[in-house]
């Protein structure tokens, strides 16, 4: 483990919980829970390739997640997020953030938007 991302874990989670938003989330065939979420456009420069596809990219804690959802404590293809506003997502692909055993945030790839 980084000496970096051990030390910056506690304020980087801080710092996530004051700006993201309410929204819910559900595995496949699972009820919703609710979960901070912060979701923006996708960069040219992001790692995902579907800029094309009008995509966003979503942020969530990996610890509160994990907590959330014991059984199956890392996102999945076709899992939901939706807003507090009712948008709905579908999560197409997911990163750990840093991409190891021990992730700080994961990384979903959000593909729909409808209400």
């Amino acid at each position: 483990m980084s000496l970096l991302v051990e030390t910056g874990r506690g304020p980087w989670r801080w710092l996530f919980k004051q700006t993201a938003n309410p929204a819910q989330y559900s595995q496949q065939g699972g009820a919703g829970v609710q979960l901070l979420a912060f979701i923006r456009g996708v960069r040219s420069d992001d790692l995902f390739a579907a800029a094309i596809q009008q995509d966003v990219a979503g942020v969530i804690d990996a610890l509160d997640f994990a907590q959330l959802f014991p059984t199956h404590p890392t996102p999945a293809r076709y899992d939901r997020l939706r807003t507090m506003g009712g948008t709905s997502y579908s999560v197409e692909e997911w990163r750990g953030s840093p991409n190891d055993d021990t992730p700080v945030f994961f990384k979903l790839l959000l593909r729909g938007g409808q209400q």
